[in-house]
Parts: C-alpha cells; structure tokens; sequence
C-alpha cells in the first residue's frame, strides 16, 4: 500500500502556505496519499499550551514575518508578511475544504485558493462572498462547496479533525504526519521527504500462499 500523510494545518497558517506546493510534489514522487485535516487551531493551542502567534512578544512576531518573507522570497512565492485579515475565524474555510474533498473536488486546488487569498491577495476567508469570490477566481465553482460546507457531516469531520489532532501531539500547523512520526512545519519537509524514502525501502511482507492447508510465507 501507498504510504499515507496526514496533512494537519488550519487555512489562517503563513507556514502551510510555503510549504503547500512543496507538500503535494513531494507526496507525488513518493506515490503517496495525502489525507487533508484541517482543524480548529484555538483548540489545539489551546491544549497544548501553545501561545497563538498573534498574542506573541512583537520581537517573536517580527522575527517570524522576517522568516516567512525569506522563505517566500526564496520559494518564488507572492507574499504578505502582515495581511489585513490575520488572524481570523477559519471555520468556514476550513470546512470548505473537508467539503471539497468529500464531493470529489480538488482539496489541493481549493486549500492552494484559500491559503493564497489571506498571504496574497489580502481577502478575508471568514467572509462567504470573499471566500466564493476567490475560490471562483482560481476556476473553483465555489457554491456547492460552501452550502455543503455547513452540513453536518463535514462540521462532524471537523471537529473530529481537531480530536485526532489534539490525541495525536499536534501543536502547530501545519504539521505532516506520516505512522507515528510528526513532522512540524514546513522547514521539515525535507525530513517528510526522507521518512517517505525509508518507506519505500522496506521490503513488502511476505506473501502467504496455502499449501496443505497450512499457510506459509514465501521467501
């Protein structure tokens, strides 16, 4: 089977941004899946004890907009390093996503859209016209998305998002999970990289074949 990561971020996360592109290519040479967790971050700060980036020291704050501006620069990315609508509600976007993946959109095209609109194009995502007109813009129909978006299966997938995320150690966002190993932020997807390397390199299982009515592995 395909190794399979866990992709836990909230749509509000400067970090998730950078490293989104980078995520998805790398999960395609490793032949990975990738399975989209978006989650409600006051949640996981708070029951990890996490100080919100926003509530941080202005020395902490501005060292980590100097950083995200280096790793944008460097990535070729568009970027604002204070955007006018950071901190929001994420709900909304979030769910929007849990919905996309559900209805056989593409998650990786809308999360690209909404991750896109707070760091670049200076659009609120708690607003559902701003999150309709931006998802439209990237040639997203964005109506069906957000009406489902409020059903309860996806608030139940969100909220249950969130449960694995505290149960699992997540702390931050984004965070790459791939069998008990987390990797945090997108500084270590170099690290995700090679832990999908190993993987691959295991040899398969034995297959097990009936011979006499007993089961044996082959060798």
């Amino acid at each position: 089977m395909p190794p399979v990561i866990s992709y836990a971020f909230t749509p509000i996360s400067g970090y998730a941004y950078l490293g989104h592109d980078r995520l998805r290519e790398i999960a395609r040479s490793a032949g990975a899946s990738v399975e989209f967790r978006p989650f409600d971050i006051g949640q996981v700060f708070a029951a990890a004890g996490t100080v919100p980036p926003a509530k941080q020291s202005p020395a902490r704050l501005a060292y980590r907009q100097a950083d995200m501006t280096r790793w944008a620069r460097r990535l070729g990315l568009r970027f604002n390093a204070t955007p006018k609508w950071w901190p929001v509600d994420a709900t909304l976007a979030s769910r929007t996503i849990i919905a996309s993946e559900m209805m056989g959109a593409s998650p990786w095209a809308v999360t690209a859209a909404i991750l896109a609109g707070v760091w670049a194009d200076e659009s609120n995502i708690a607003d559902g016209a701003q999150l309709a007109s931006l998802l439209e813009n990237a040639g997203i129909a964005a109506a069906a998305l957000i009406d489902a978006a409020s059903c309860d299966e996806v608030s139940a997938r969100y909220a249950s998002n969130t449960a694995w995320a505290i149960e699992t150690g997540v702390f931050g966002s984004p965070t790459y999970v791939l069998g008990h190993d987390l990797f945090w932020g997108q500084d270590r997807l170099d690290f995700l990289a090679e832990g999908l390397g190993r993987e691959q390199s295991k040899p398969a299982p034995p297959v097990a074949v009936v011979t006499g009515g007993a089961m044996d592995p082959l060798k």
